[in-house]
């Protein structure tokens, strides 16, 4: 049996907690699409699912994690899905809170270059749609979206920032 659910995550852990609540539940992930998301009857609490920013990582890192017994359920874009049966214990993609810091900071860039095209993509369709001749309503309504994804972009860099601020805290308490 499936289900389908449409739900929209702007932050990544929220949409990773939801998925490990849904596994409890006996939903095991199938398949993730920008906020669709396919789900597959099992066994309640059988896996543990983490996700993960994936830009530019290789062929031996999905290795690694395949001898780890870590599986990867679903890629889509930059976006990965992983887990594990949660007889084996908890398991985490970062060892250290450097690497996971070096995470958020590249995550970050992203968000940032998809921040700035949005913005100006929006101001360029804004203009077009207020002083352009006949596709008016068409490139405002473009022009609006884009800046809607800004400002979702925005959400996720400060959430990043926040993240990543908290965690170099805790770098400097437990060095002393």
């Amino acid at each position: 049996m499936k289900k389908r659910v449409y739900r929209f995550f702007i932050d990544y852990e929220k949409e990773e907690r939801w998925v490990n609540e849904m596994a409890d539940r006996g939903w095991n992930l199938k398949k993730n699409v920008v906020g669709y998301f396919v789900f597959e009857k099992g066994t309640p609490g059988q896996y543990i699912y983490r996700n993960e920013f994936v830009k530019r990582k290789s062929k031996d890192y999905f290795e690694f994690l395949d001898t780890m017994n870590i599986e990867c359920v679903y890629r889509f874009g930059g976006w990965a899905y992983y887990r594990k049966p949660k007889s084996e214990g908890p398991f985490e993609l970062f060892s250290d809170t450097t690497s996971k810091i070096s995470y958020l900071k590249s995550m970050n860039r992203i968000f940032i270059l998809l921040l700035l095209l949005n913005i100006m993509a929006g101001l360029y369709n804004l203009s077009i749609g207020t002083w352009g001749p006949s596709v008016r309503l068409l490139n405002a309504s473009v022009g609006c979206m884009n800046f809607i994804v800004s400002i979702m972009a925005c959400i996720s860099i400060i959430k990043n920032e926040n993240r990543k601020k908290r965690l170099k805290e805790n770098l400097h308490i437990f060095e002393g």
